[in-house]
């Protein structure tokens, strides 16, 4: 007979959340890294000349300060609770994080999202053959809708702040956060389901049909262009007289590259994504696994769709220096000047 100790199956499922708590630790912290050192590139390179004069570049800016705020609200907050266990009732066990905290929390993902997407409008209607929808692809009326959006949902965020309060529970016998101002349900279904749905599900969408109808006005340029060319090439010198049909839509180097990246950042964006909000979406209408080996599952990819959440906000300046000369050639320049201002102060 074998002597073999026989191993509880709930012994196993303590182990492997030890395992995947410090593995979580980790993560966290090489993505706070990584994410602010991203952040900050990120924003130094789009206020540069050559490439904030493309209207896209302001969508591009806007992602990043937003994700900068995400890095500092979200992990770095984590992190310290995490290191140091006595933070966290100083953190989020307080009134202003119950109001403010959890306000940042809804709105910071939902301007990131909403941002990238109106990059897409934006490159859509640089490239289409509609001289009204390339109008409408300029820097003034990027930052205006930048403005806008930012405006909306602060107000329609505004609940949070109004609504919520830290106060004392007479059913649990402890202080929490909980809604003080109208109905729960339609709080959770505001602050849960909504948010899960519009960053899971409805970005995605926008994301994926805006990248498609981008690359088919790609495709109908180019055919076009080469329509014009073979056109022009048969044309006998006695015809001077254009075609008043053609189409003139020679795309500058910028927009070149800003449609590169925005179609990396789409793919990328919606591959780390959709994991959490289908892992977030799970959870909000089903009870975790009852069966161990299902809930170590469960719990396995969710930390894993966890990590990919917070992969979608670190992502965006790596992303683009892999994707764009112009954005790399632009970061060397800026790191060149820093090095020649160095050195003339030294010397000076």
């Amino acid at each position: 007979m074998s002597n073999a100790t026989v191993v509880s199956p709930s012994i196993d499922i303590v182990r492997l959340v030890t395992v995947i708590l410090a593995m979580d630790n980790s993560m966290l912290v090489a993505l706070y890294i990584i994410g602010m050192i991203g952040a900050i590139l990120n924003m130094i390179t789009f206020v540069q000349r050559q490439i904030r004069t493309n209207s896209c570049s302001i969508y591009f800016l806007s992602t990043a300060i937003i994700d900068f705020w995400i890095m500092n609200v979200f992990l770095l907050l984590e992190i310290l609770t995490r290191f140091n266990l006595s933070l966290s009732p100083l953190i989020y066990k307080t009134r202003i994080w119950c109001k403010f905290g959890n306000f940042l929390l809804s709105i910071l993902p939902c301007l990131s999202s909403t941002y990238l997407t109106l990059a897409s409008v934006d490159r859509f209607c640089a490239s289409s053959l509609n001289s009204t929808l390339r109008k409408c692809s300029q820097l003034k009326v990027s930052r205006n809708v930048v403005r806008v959006v930012f405006i909306l949902w602060v107000l329609f965020e505004l609940h949070i702040p109004i609504g919520y309060d830290y106060v004392f529970n007479s059913i649990t016998n402890n202080t929490a956060c909980q809604v003080t101002v109208g109905s729960p349900t339609v709080y959770l279904v505001i602050d849960g389901f909504f948010f899960a749905l519009y960053n899971g599900a409805v970005v995605p969408f926008f994301l994926c049909t805006f990248g498609l109808l981008i690359c088919y006005n790609m495709k109908r340029s180019r055919g076009r262009v080469a329509a014009q060319q073979t056109t022009r090439s048969n044309r006998t010198t006695v015809d001077p007289i254009p075609s008043t049909n053609q189409v003139r839509l020679v795309p500058t180097r910028n927009n070149f590259h800003m449609l590169t990246m925005l179609l990396m950042q789409v793919t990328v964006t919606i591959f780390l994504n959709v994991p959490y909000m289908a892992i977030y979406l799970y959870g909000y209408f089903n009870q975790p696994p009852k069966d161990l080996y299902q809930y170590a599952l469960y719990i396995i990819f969710t930390f894993i769709a966890r990590w990919f959440y917070y992969m979608n906000y670190c992502k965006t300046f790596y992303v683009n220096t892999l994707t764009s000369r112009l954005f790399r050639k632009s970061l060397q320049q800026q790191f060149l000047m820093l090095v020649r201002r160095r050195t003339i102060s030294s010397v000076l």
